[in-house]
């Protein structure tokens, strides 16, 4: 099964595994209003030359934030990624 290691820039890492579900929380802006939204749960795949990478991307491209779907009691800042290794 492919895992990848997520380096923040606070040190801590994220371990992913393909299969695992990720849920962009986005941001809103409507009628003078800014409001978060959570969007699509996104299950990470293994592509064949480039691991999960192109799955993970797909999420970070479009949010700042996002959780695990099996823990949502921590959200993750995605620009606060330094560093994606694939293991």
């Amino acid at each position: 099964m492919e895992t990848v290691i997520i380096h923040f820039s606070d040190k801590s890492t994220l371990s992913l595994n393909e299969g695992d579900f990720l849920i962009p929380i986005l941001r809103i802006d409507k009628d003078n209003q800014i409001f978060s939204s959570l969007d699509q749960p996104t299950e990470l795949w293994n592509h064949i030359q480039n691991g999960l990478i192109p799955s993970i991307m797909d999420v970070f491209v479009k949010c700042d934030f996002f959780y695990l779907k099996n823990d949502p009691n921590t959200v993750y800042n995605s620009k606060a990624i330094v560093k994606i290794e694939i293991n």
